[in-house]
């Protein structure tokens, strides 16, 4: 059985920030063998008009940018 590199049991810090601080996503950081990482979201389809969408950015912040662009955020 091979292990699938990148994806961590244990989110760093940053993602449980975005987690608290964008709740109706599910967000995770995936990195490739040559250690870049990716901040992906995903929407919850009942916040989203019923479409969920799927947002990926280079970093932490570009996400979080684009988050609050769709308004997102915590209350």
């Amino acid at each position: 059985m091979s292990a699938v590199k990148g994806y961590s049991l244990r989110p760093s810090e940053t993602v449980v920030r975005l987690r608290k601080e964008f709740p109706h996503f599910l967000i995770c950081e995936l990195s490739g063998e040559q250690g870049r990482s990716y901040f992906i979201a995903t929407s919850d389809p009942a916040t989203a008009g019923g479409r969920p969408q799927l947002i990926v950015r280079e970093g932490a912040e570009e996400l979080r940018q684009a988050l609050s662009v769709l308004g997102g955020g915590a209350a």
